[in-house]
């Protein structure tokens, strides 16, 4: 525990006491003063500070007198110090930061005369110069933008600058909105206008239409430039090759489905010329039973001939009975 008065922790040296008006713990040095105390007869007693000065001035004027204790005025003289030394830098440190300017002495027309005579030569023509820009100042308006810049041209040494019309920086559109629409349409014309007449996309498709029409054999210009026909759209230039494609396919499955045997048997002269024709299946080793004209003349056996040969593809798999030689 500490003192109510002084806040200082008891020990051998602070010893702990009791106030005996108000009952509270002090320190023996807190607790010096010795006063009467009514209810307890007319011998003095050890008292605080607080209650000796309620018992000597008396009941009426102790409730107006309130005396703060020790550690308080202590707090509050620290408190003060700093405020005061913090006060006086700040202020010495923006007497070193703005320093106090020195005054400007403007002297009249009576008092240049008279300094001009202990003035040098060169101070004197300098001094000239100056009045005569004080004069020439104070005469006329200012000059314009324009003169601005033609001096500034003329310091740049190109001489070429033209006066325009000013133009105002910001400008507020008073148009309708059907005028906006009209005009950015017409930007829009315009800009499209400018891409198609320098489009080099348009003239790189031409000459490779010329190109293909010429034809790169010498009997292919006739059919390509019926490939590529003026008058017919993209869509009936596709039909029309289509159809051709599907026409010479047809003819030539027509052609392979009549004349079977004449390249088959060529095959089969070669092959015969070449090496013996083996007489079992292609696909398991066994005797073979059956030859397919559409398979190339393969051999297969009864099995396999009718459960794997016949699900093949498309073709109708036109099956002979094979006689081995």
């Amino acid at each position: 525990m500490s003192c109510n008065h002084c806040t200082t922790k008891f020990s051998f040296f602070h010893k702990e006491l009791g106030c005996s008006n108000c009952g509270l713990s002090f320190c023996n040095k807190c607790l010096k003063q010795k006063s009467r105390i009514p209810s307890k007869g007319p011998s003095e007693f050890a008292v605080c500070r607080t209650c000796y000065t309620k018992l000597s001035a008396g009941s009426s004027q102790s409730q107006n007198i309130i005396v703060p204790p020790d550690a308080y005025l202590k707090l509050a003289c620290k408190f003060l110090k700093t405020h005061i030394l913090s006060a006086l830098t700040y202020r010495r440190l923006e007497s070193l930061e703005n320093p106090s300017q020195p005054p400007i002495t403007v002297y009249k027309n009576d008092k240049l005369s008279s300094l001009r005579s202990g003035l040098s030569p060169v101070d004197q023509k300098i001094l000239d110069r100056l009045e005569k820009l004080k004069d020439e100042k104070g005469r006329g308006p200012p000059p314009s933008e324009g003169e601005l810049r033609r001096r500034l041209a003329n310091l740049k040494g190109t001489n070429d600058y033209v006066e325009g019309p000013s133009k105002p920086m910001l400008t507020t559109d008073m148009r309708t909105d059907q005028q906006k629409a009209d005009g950015l349409l017409e930007q829009f014309m315009n800009e499209r206008d400018i891409e198609l007449a320098h489009n080099p996309q348009e003239k790189i498709e031409a000459r490779l239409a010329s190109l293909r029409e010429k034809g790169v054999r010498p009997n292919e210009g006739p059919y390509i430039s019926n490939l590529h026909d003026s008058g017919s759209s993209s869509e009936e230039e596709i039909d029309r090759i289509s159809k051709k494609i599907m026409d010479v396919v047809a003819l030539e499955k027509k052609y392979s489905t009549r004349h079977p045997s004449s390249d088959n048997c060529e095959d089969d002269n070669v092959d015969g010329k070449t090496s013996p024709e083996l007489p079992w299946c292609v696909l398991c080793n066994n005797d073979a039973k059956y030859r397919c004209l559409d398979c190339g003349s393969d051999l297969y056996c009864a099995i396999c001939n009718k459960e794997v040969h016949k699900n093949w593809g498309e073709t109708d798999h036109r099956v002979i009975n094979f006689q081995s030689k």
